[in-house]
Order: structure tokens, then C-alpha cells, then sequence
């Protein structure tokens, strides 16, 4: 029986999850109350705290899994690559899998960019931190193509924003009926961060 009520307990959290990320992305953090969430999961609002403490748990919730998403994301990207591939190459993979992400998982993507200033000081200092590593896990491949020679870049700071800016904005824009499919979007996108980095595409 306990096994059987936590099931449940899991299913209405995720649900929970679910339309709070939907109206967040929709109408913003601060415009979404615990009353409009109850009401899209269809359960009295004092419910939703024997799963989250408040409001702002569940932003945070979601924040984090959002950025363990996207850290995947990338991480299955390149570990399809071959040990030795060049910088051009890992670079091609991580963008690919970033505009992957922020075409495939939209409302995710507008809830991490556009709703971090609503978290705690506590929550942000850890948003910023998971923030940080992914960014500096495209910076060490720019660095590295740099140093091969690859890639001729003035300032890899500014070159590691532009392309994940870049990238970013494809949550906003992008349709799954429009007139490109994510395949396309993804190869265009690394064309374009190809000739940020002045790499000679062949």
C-alpha cells in the first residue's frame, strides 16, 4: 500500500511540474499564482504544498532540471564523438545539441532565461553556478581551437556568449510547423558559429 500512494504522490507532482512550467513560460513567474496552477492540474491549491513549499520551490524545481537537461543534452552530444576529435568537430556537436534543446524543449528554455531573477539569492547562486560550467564547457573548446590553431579568435569570452546567445534565441522563434526542421535550424546555426570562430568551412 505505501508503494502505491507514492506512485501517485510522484504522478501529481510531475503534473504539478508540468503546468507550473507551461504557465511560467507563458505568462511569466510573477503573473502565475498557486491558484492558477492548482487549477490547470485540477486540484484545490492547499494541495499543491504537500509536494512544494512554494512557489518559488517549484520555479527552482524546474530551473534545475531544466539546466540538468540541457547539461545532458550536450553531454550525449559529444560522447558520440570520436576521443580525438578536433575542436571544429566538438564544436559542431555542442551547438547542435544547444539549439537541439532550445528548439525541442521551448518552455524550458524560456523559463531558464527569462525567470532567473525571480529565484532566492540562494537559488540563483546555484542557477549562476550550473550556468557558469556549461558556458565554460563551450569555452574550454574554443580555447582548445585556438591553441590548435583552428579557430582565430580575438576574445573567446565574447565568442563563447555570442554563439550560446545565439543559440538561446531559437526558443522564441522557432515553430515545429514552420518552414525549417530542426535538423536544418541545427546546421545553420553551425555554419554560423563556424565563421564567430573564423573557421575555413570546407
Amino acid at each position: 500500500m505505501p508503494q502505491a500512494v507514492s506512485k501517485v504522490r510522484s504522478a501529481t507532482a510531475d503534473e504539478i511540474r508540468q503546468a507550473a512550467l507551461e504557465q511560467f513560460a507563458q505568462s511569466g513567474y510573477e503573473a502565475t499564482t498557486m491558484r492558477d496552477i492548482a487549477a490547470s492540474v485540477g486540484i484545490k491549491a492547499a494541495s499543491l504544498y504537500n509536494h512544494f513549499d512554494s512557489k518559488e520551490e517549484i520555479l527552482w524545481d524546474l530551473t534545475r532540471s531544466a539546466m540538468r537537461d540541457l547539461d545532458a543534452n550536450r553531454d550525449d552530444a559529444l560522447a558520440r564523438l570520436a576521443p580525438a576529435a578536433v575542436p571544429r568537430v566538438k564544436l559542431a556537436a555542442f551547438v547542435s545539441a544547444h539549439v537541439d534543446f532550445h528548439a525541442e524543449r521551448r518552455h524550458q528554455a524560456v523559463l531558464v532565461n527569462s525567470q532567473l531573477g525571480s529565484l532566492s539569492q540562494a537559488h540563483h547562486r546555484k542557477a549562476v553556478a550550473l550556468r557558469d560550467a556549461y558556458e565554460n564547457s563551450l569555452r574550454t573548446i574554443i580555447d582548445a581551437g585556438v591553441a590548435s590553431g583552428e579557430f582565430t579568435v580575438s576574445d573567446v569570452q565574447v565568442a563563447t556568449l555570442a554563439i550560446l546567445q545565439m543559440g538561446t534565441g531559437v526558443s522564441f522563434w522557432f515553430r515545429p510547423d514552420g518552414r525549417l526542421r530542426i535538423d536544418q535550424v541545427c546546421a545553420e546555426y553551425v555554419k554560423l558559429a563556424l565563421a564567430i570562430v573564423r573557421h575555413e568551412i570546407q
